[in-house]
């Protein structure tokens, strides 16, 4: 669903109704960015890049769907939606993978295949079946969502294929999606953060699409000066 979309469901939904601020307690440290995945050369696999680590947490896009995992070195692997049954049966919090695919930004890396390191089972990023895992329409989809809020301090910032900041992951592992023309501050680990927006909170996590932002929940700033 395309962010334009996102901004005008929430101007319906906080018009109606608000949430009471709530304050999360700064964190640990933010982990030191992670050292770039090494590369293949075997046949078959020029061009990709695969590093190896254990689970510390699945990503989900706002609307609760799992599209990545984060390992505990900081990689942050990218995966399609469509193939979030397939990932989450798969592979859990604690397990080790072995991530094949390729590199964005420093570590980041948008995975091809996911590989459980103690079974083997492999997941990889494939279409769907004709007439199967078909995308909700936009009206369907947004009926999942609900105004939220979150506070507290960067973890780790989300980057883009260039390397664009569009999203951050929370002391408390809150994620926060934002378009990134429409950053209006500085984010870096160790910040603190706050915004309001649409999303979800489900068994993985909590996230959302943020439509207004700030250092905290009282200084927030809206993302869109209007919405038609």
């Amino acid at each position: 669903m395309s962010t334009r979309f996102l901004a005008m469901s929430a101007a319906l939904v906080f018009g109606l109704c608000s949430l009471p601020a709530h304050a999360m307690p700064p964190g640990p440290a933010p982990h030191l960015p992670p050292a770039p995945p090494q590369r293949l050369d075997a046949p078959g696999l020029i061009g990709q890049y695969a590093v190896e680590g254990q689970v510390q947490r699945m990503l989900t896009n706002p609307y609760g769907e799992v599209d990545g995992l984060r390992l505990s070195d900081g990689t942050i692997a990218k995966f399609p939606p469509h193939m979030a049954d397939a990932l989450t049966a798969t592979v859990k919090v604690g397990d080790t993978v072995r991530v094949i695919g390729r590199a964005e930004a420093r570590g980041t890396v948008r995975a091809d295949a996911i590989v459980h390191a103690g079974n083997g089972r492999t997941v990889y990023d494939q279409p769907p079946p004709a007439g199967e895992g078909r995308v909700l329409p936009p009206h369907l989809r947004a009926q999942r969502l609900q105004p939220l809020q979150a506070e507290g301090r960067v973890e780790t910032v989300l980057t883009g294929p260039r390397g664009e900041a569009n999203g951050v992951i929370l002391s408390d592992g809150t994620i926060v999606r934002f378009p990134p023309e429409s950053l209006r501050l500085s984010v870096q680990a160790g910040a603190p953060f706050a915004a309001s927006g649409l999303g979800t909170r489900n068994a993985f996590g909590t996230s959302l699409e943020a439509v207004s932002m700030g250092t905290t929940l009282s200084a927030l700033q809206p993302l869109y000066d209007r919405v038609p």
